[in-house]
């Protein structure tokens, strides 16, 4: 499967929708960590976050990415439209509003199904990545 090119997020708006999501402090502390470490997958998150097991930190991630799209309604469809193209299942990820599966440099995806790693790797979306930012 090839990589269709994905929409950009406006910084601004993303930023604007981020504060009026009133996301829940595991929301926000996993929207925070993702943005700046970049790279991660289910169990790095869980454990940077001393995250319990359940509910998943993929599914509050989603959780997290529905809020924030519902204040940027018509960025959310146009990245749920492309998330669907680019899952083998056709089925849209609300997690891709802020990143999506890695790709090895032989363009395979980072994912079990793969053979490529344990778990599935996500990197975030270049635009909404803050980990090089000075404070």
């Amino acid at each position: 499967m090839s990589v269709a090119p994905r929409p950009a997020l406006d910084p601004e708006r993303f930023e604007t929708a981020l504060l009026k999501a009133e996301l829940s402090e595991d929301e926000a502390e996993i929207i925070d960590h993702i943005r700046y470490i970049g790279v991660f997958n289910e169990l790095s998150l869980r454990q940077s976050l001393s995250l319990a097991s359940k509910p998943p930190a993929l599914y509050k991630l989603c959780k997290a990415c529905t809020k924030i799209g519902a204040h940027i309604a018509n960025d959310f469809s146009e990245m749920m439209s492309w998330s669907q193209t680019q899952s083998d299942d056709q089925i849209a990820w609300h997690g891709n509003l802020i990143c999506s599966i890695a790709y090895t440099c032989d363009g395979r995806k980072l994912q079990p199904e793969d053979g490529t790693s344990l778990y599935h790797t996500f990197a975030v979306h270049r635009e909404l990545f803050n980990g090089l930012e000075s404070s």
